[in-house]
């Protein structure tokens, strides 16, 4: 390997606990344009700011490291005041991630309530 050249290393999957896709439209619809979230930008969205986690404990949900939290959360939220300012649709798809495997008892995984909410209806 030459000096100075280095590979790099292949980035770990994130964790998410659903991985249905959204399109998010503004009524009366004003624009046709759209900001894209990927579904673990939407995760980490969910964790933080919804679910009130703290970022490292965001980080172990997702399997990650909190740094990677924080990076994700910081472009997240720039797409999301974007599309509110500039009254732009939401898209939330794709992205590099992995379905969680966490136990019936994990508190904010989406997978539990869902199944709940099946079991209900």
């Amino acid at each position: 390997m030459k000096k100075g050249c280095y590979m790099s290393r292949i980035p770990k999957l994130r964790t998410v606990c659903s991985d249905k896709e959204f399109i998010f439209e503004s009524k009366p619809k004003v624009t046709n344009e759209y900001v894209q979230l990927s579904i673990e930008e939407f995760e980490t969205i969910r964790l933080i700011d919804y679910a009130n986690l703290r970022q490292c404990e965001c980080a172990d949900m997702m399997e990650v490291a909190r740094t990677t939290v924080q990076a994700i959360y910081k472009k997240a939220r720039f797409k999301l005041v974007d599309a509110l300012i500039n009254q732009k649709n939401i898209r939330i798809t794709g992205g590099y991630y992995k379905l969680c495997n966490h136990s019936s008892h994990v508190k904010n995984c989406l997978k539990n309530i869902e199944q709940k909410h099946q079991i209900n209806d």
